[in-house]
């Protein structure tokens, strides 16, 4: 197996993060199929499915600032003003659901939680597996694994 080929089977975090998301919102849209019906299904995937479009949606404005080689003062701006914005539109969007008759708020707002919080814990976990240090026979070398 050569270095490329290793490489290859490494995911990104985001992938892992978005198949997560995808997987923890499938079985809360079936556990609600069992408890509440089609109703709490059918919440549980609007649940899902604006979880994963904001945080999608947040790679957006990195890759803008990236490209563009916009300066720290600019990118962050854009960064501010972009999560600003999504952020609205996610309240806006569960607003209007809250009225719609076929939202199931308890099933709508625990599949919110559930998906945010993994993939939140998929990002911490790539970010401790990263970089680790270690000192050798206890002296004060230390190299990055």
């Amino acid at each position: 197996m050569t270095f490329a080929a290793a490489s290859d089977k490494v995911r990104r975090p985001p992938t892992v993060a978005r198949w997560a998301t995808v997987v923890v919102g499938s079985i809360c849209a079936m556990v609600a199929w069992f408890v509440v019906g089609a109703d709490g299904s059918a919440s549980a995937a609007v649940g899902t499915v604006i979880v994963i479009g904001f945080f999608w949606s947040g790679t957006i404005p990195v890759a803008l600032t990236d490209s563009a080689r916009l300066g720290a003062g600019a990118g962050l701006a854009l960064l501010l003003l972009t999560y600003t914005l999504r952020l609205a539109v996610v309240l806006l969007l569960l607003r209007l659901l809250s009225r719609a008759d076929f939202v199931d708020r308890g099933w709508l707002g625990g599949t919110v939680i559930a998906c945010a919080l993994t993939w939140t814990a998929v990002h911490v976990g790539a970010a401790t597996r990263g970089r680790r240090s270690t000192c050798r026979n206890g002296g004060p070398v230390c190299t990055a694994l």
